[in-house]
């Protein structure tokens, strides 16, 4: 089963592949500027590929598998802005159990 810690590592490997193989060199700024544009690109196309907030449109989501797809490449990103910030799996599982539990007080205490 792969976990947080090979996800990373894999990505950390295409991300390498990828700078490798680009025309042009990119300073780690920019790179994370782009990189989470990008994130924010993926995301709205995972919303655009649902299609639930248009309201206005008789028009259906797209096919499960398209919206998967669009998803991981949300996940994708996301995986790599973690890298690029030098976050480890660990902190991640640490701070992702930390706040899970405070939104579930939050959710306990009418928040």
């Amino acid at each position: 089963m792969i976990n947080l810690k090979d996800l990373y590592e894999l990505q950390k490997e295409l991300d390498d592949y990828i700078l490798e193989n680009k025309k042009k060199k990119i300073d780690e700024k920019e790179l994370l500027t782009d990189t989470i544009l990008a994130l924010h690109v993926e995301v709205s196309e995972l919303a655009n590929a649902t299609r639930i907030f248009k309201h206005w449109s008789n028009k259906g989501p797209m096919e499960r598998d398209e919206i998967l797809e669009e998803y991981v490449d949300v996940l994708h990103f996301f995986l790599s802005v973690g890298n690029q910030l030098g976050f480890k799996h660990k902190e991640i599982e640490d701070a992702f159990f930390k706040k899970r539990q405070i939104n579930i007080n939050r959710v306990k205490e009418g928040y």
